[in-house]
């Protein structure tokens, strides 16, 4: 797992800098103050990774994606050959979309 630092770094045609984040961890906050200690067991035992494309200039931006862990290294591949050219994937083999993220500085 590489929540802290990179599995992949790309630079896109156009001189973007990527770094490509993959984690298993996802938090669901729970409706109910009692369900919290469920809430943490389901999310370690969680079969969904997700993968974050995570770009800092001009402006901050993440492209997020989600898939099974026998196909998290096919989705890296897959994510890392699409933003080496300089395109973000939308329709990938095994991994749902989850849309991008802009914040403004």
């Amino acid at each position: 797992m590489s929540l802290f630092r990179p599995a992949v770094k790309v630079r896109s045609p156009d001189g973007v800098e990527w770094e490509i984040y993959r984690y298993r961890f996802r938090w669901k906050p729970p409706s109910r103050r009692r369900g919290l200690a469920r809430a943490f067991v389901a999310s370690v035992r969680s079969d969904e990774w997700t993968i974050d494309a995570v770009a800092y200039l001009p402006q901050p931006r993440i492209c997020r994606w989600t898939t099974t862990r026998e196909h998290t290294g096919h989705v890296l591949a897959q994510v890392e050959g699409h933003l080496a050219r300089g395109d973000v994937p939308q329709h990938l083999a095994n991994a749902v979309y989850r849309g991008e993220r802009r914040s403004a500085r």
